[in-house]
């Protein structure tokens, strides 16, 4: 039986600074949106079949596109069925369950 997860990518870059993302995975175009200082962008699927999900983000002065799921990588270390992102001007940040913290995963090109 499959089980549902849910992403989070949250834009943490500070006030006034928008971050567009557009996410998807080889199967879903989950579109584009702009998100304002502490909005998120989530969606969830079912784990099982070896799911994978990127974001092209791009904010005032930087651009990137990332892998934000990967069910070999992601589905244990985000925990509780959930991985959160936070989208900072030094880069992207995990929520890395054991460790109760957000952890640097990626920079930005």
């Amino acid at each position: 039986m499959a089980t549902a997860f849910h992403v989070y990518v949250i834009n943490n870059l500070g006030d006034y600074t928008n971050l567009t993302a557009h996410c998807r995975s080889k199967e879903t175009d989950l579109g584009t949106r702009v998100l304002e200082f502490g909005a998120a962008f989530d969606w969830d699927f079912d784990l099982g079949h070896g799911a994978e999900y990127w974001c092209d983000m791009s904010w005032a002065v930087s651009h990137g596109d990332f892998q934000v799921f990967s069910e070999p990588r992601d589905a244990e270390r985000c925990g509780d069925q959930k991985c959160y992102w936070r989208i900072d001007r030094d880069g992207l940040y995990l929520y890395i369950k054991s460790d109760d913290d957000y952890k640097l995963q990626f920079t930005w090109p």
